[in-house]
């Protein structure tokens, strides 16, 4: 038998299978499916590294966006920002708490002492214990600072004055809005 011929008898039982159509369409469904999990899992990632960053990285982070949205104001210009927190990254960590009475009569005189303790929870990971954080409390921006080249126009200034206090819930009295180049 030539190739040819081996290669139509190949198709041939295929065609022959029954429901061939059915299990054509659950092959394609399986490969969307590998291909869908793999772009979240992606996803999923970059939320992870993005709720690890610094403060000095969330800062950075915070300008680069405010900047690009800025920058999409009518008339603003070339936009830079930069961004005071007022604190660093605080983490509330998973406790066990215990409380412990002690009751004492001396003399007819009754003395209720309570002491509490709190025990952080701690996990091995790799061999290596880390606290468990039920919480990340990202820090306030407690002033920032917009350099635009279209800010000599007031409108464009009270306009990009209303997106920084938006976006990042700060007062007018924190923030400044200079006239770039």
């Amino acid at each position: 038998m030539d190739t040819k011929q081996k290669k139509q008898n190949f198709w041939d039982k295929i065609k022959g299978i029954k429901h061939f159509e059915i299990i054509i369409v659950v092959a394609f469904c399986a490969i969307l499916l590998l291909i869908y999990s793999s772009t979240f899992s992606s996803d999923n990632q970059q939320e992870n590294t993005l709720t690890a960053l610094t403060t000095e990285e969330y800062a950075n982070y915070l300008e680069n966006k405010l900047s690009n949205v800025l920058s999409q104001i009518s008339g603003a210009g070339n936009v830079s920002v930069m961004i005071t927190l007022s604190c660093g990254i605080e983490y509330v960590y998973a406790t066990n708490t215990t409380e412990e009475t002690t009751t004492q009569t001396v003399a007819g005189t009754t003395t209720t002492q309570t002491t509490k303790t709190e025990e952080i929870i701690l996990v091995s990971v790799s061999g290596k214990n880390s606290p468990i954080i039920i919480r990340e409390n990202l820090p306030k921006v407690s002033g920032v600072v917009v350099v635009s080249s279209g800010a000599n126009n007031i409108s464009v200034m009270l306009e990009l004055q209303k997106a920084v206090m938006a976006l990042l819930e700060v007062n007018a009295e924190d923030i400044e809005i200079l006239v770039g180049k």
